[in-house]
């Protein structure tokens, strides 16, 4: 179903104006019972008339003595009773700037299954919505989520900054859960099992990339975790919800050709927690965490000793500190701002810290750096941190700037080469949350409960979080 934000403007002025015309009604009400009550105080209650009961079956008739009731309390019943009547739709807010009686809030909410937080309409403010889950199938997985990570796209789909978004719109792709249900076909996971699911759900399983596991990049288009349209043709929606239904993909590859023969590989597009990782810690992995893993990997960037340059220090740029560090490189942070410093050297253990316009500092890096990775997503310069490459250096883009611009000099002197990248596939997206576990590599979150969103987002967006929030679904969400 899909709203139109000036229809449903439309409403709440109506609602707005209405709220106004009752309570003036009331007035009115209120002055006439004075009015009328001032009447009939001169009036001895024997010569005022009854107000008389219909009649009812011998259960439900009034006793007698109850039956001749004073006008003056008969009025002051009615404008009580058309007060408490008004005050029944207990007005609240909703969401900015307006505000929906219980009986629209109920229709807002919608009916089904799953209980979630959407937003409606571009001003991207969420609340509470129901919608109904598809029945797990033969293929599918279905679990109980308990944290979903809040990812900077939950910020630019709920406000439709690409223009495609399809409201209501339930976000979060960085989805840690139970599994509670699995389908006739399922051969890798089983009910209690801790499972992940990340960007994508689904993919056209066929072409040259989900054959490599790079179903990020599916030919066809993989299917988003949310605003994205499903095999049945539905609408995806994410984990700001209860519990969310995905495919298992059976994968059969030859292993002979002389003799032919099939291995079935379980590739699936949720991924197995490790035992004992905290599970709000992991959910930051399958976006930010895969988002930089995966060019670190193909960039071979896992080679230590050799020197990492990181800019930016948010959800992405801590990661690639973690894994820089992990991977025994040396790692320098680049930042704009000075009150990252400590944390920078001190909580993420980063080797060097350079204020990016600060020319000195950053003169003083020439031809240092064996790898970049650039998290910066607001418009930046591209030409001095590739004069910071070494020869055959690489930068590769994880942000999105509106521009990138550069000098073909910064690349042709010292055969330098610029990359961008995603978040990566789904046998890499397992290997790196096997690889966590292994190497203790924990993201920093903020844990928060669902009815805190509103206030997170608009944190997020003014870079105000370290450095990941994560919410707390299943303690919250109710």
């Amino acid at each position: 179903m899909f709203r139109n934000p000036r229809s449903v403007q439309v409403k709440r002025e109506k609602i707005q104006r209405m709220s106004h015309f009752v309570v003036e009604i009331q007035r009115l009400v209120s002055d006439q019972m004075e009015q009328t009550i001032s009447r009939t105080n001169d009036l001895d209650d024997a010569s005022k008339p009854p107000l008389y009961i219909p009649e009812s079956s011998e259960s439900d008739r009034v006793p007698q003595e109850h039956q001749r009731i004073p006008r003056s309390q008969v009025i002051a019943f009615i404008a009580l009773t058309f007060t408490l009547d008004f005050s029944s739709y207990s007005f609240r807010s909703y969401s900015s700037g307006s505000c929906l009686p219980n009986s629209t809030m109920a229709a807002e909410l919608g009916h089904g299954n799953c209980l979630a937080w959407a937003a409606r309409n571009e001003t991207g403010t969420l609340s509470p919505y129901r919608f109904d889950r598809r029945t797990v199938g033969a293929g599918d997985i279905s679990l109980k989520i308990k944290y979903c990570g809040v990812c900077f796209a939950d910020v630019v789909w709920t406000r439709n900054k690409h223009g495609d978004s399809m409201y209501p719109l339930v976000p979060g792709h960085e989805i840690v859960g139970v599994v509670t249900a699995t389908g006739s076909n399922v051969e890798g996971f089983k009910v209690g099992d801790h499972v992940g699911v990340g960007t994508y759900v689904n993919s056209c399983r066929n072409c040259e990339y989900c054959d490599d596991f790079l179903e990020v990049f599916c030919s066809k288009g993989a299917t988003l975790t949310f605003n994205g349209l499903d095999s049945d043709g539905t609408v995806t929606k994410g984990g700001y919800s209860s519990f969310i239904v995905v495919h298992e993909r059976q994968v059969f590859r030859e292993l002979s050709i002389s003799i032919i023969m099939y291995q079935i590989l379980d590739i699936q597009y949720c991924y197995k927690i490790p035992d004992g990782y905290p599970l709000d810690k992991a959910a930051p992995l399958l976006c930010a965490g895969i988002t930089v893993y995966s060019p670190m990997m193909r960039h071979k960037m896992n080679q230590p000793g050799k020197s990492l340059g990181v800019i930016g220090l948010g959800g992405l740029g801590h990661m690639a500190v973690k894994f820089g560090k992990a991977f025994g490189l040396k790692v320098t942070v680049f930042s704009t701002s000075e009150s990252k410093k400590e944390e920078a050297l001190n909580l993420l253990r980063a080797d060097n810290f350079v204020i990016s316009s600060d020319k000195q500092q950053m003169m003083s890096l020439m031809k240092s750096l064996d790898y970049i990775i650039d998290t910066a997503s607001g418009d930046h310069p591209f030409d001095p941190y590739m004069s910071l490459l070494k020869v055959g250096g690489v930068l590769v883009l994880v942000g999105f700037p509106s521009e990138v611009r550069l000098l073909p000099i910064s690349l042709n002197m010292g055969a330098k080469s610029i990359s961008g990248s995603m978040t990566g596939g789904t046998k890499e997206t397992q290997e790196m949350l096997n690889f966590c576990a292994s190497n203790q590599v924990y993201p920093e979150v903020e844990v928060i409960n669902i009815q805190y969103i509103n206030e997170a987002l608009e944190r997020l967006i003014k870079r105000d979080v370290k450095y990941r929030f994560v919410i707390d679904i299943a303690n919250s969400l109710n």
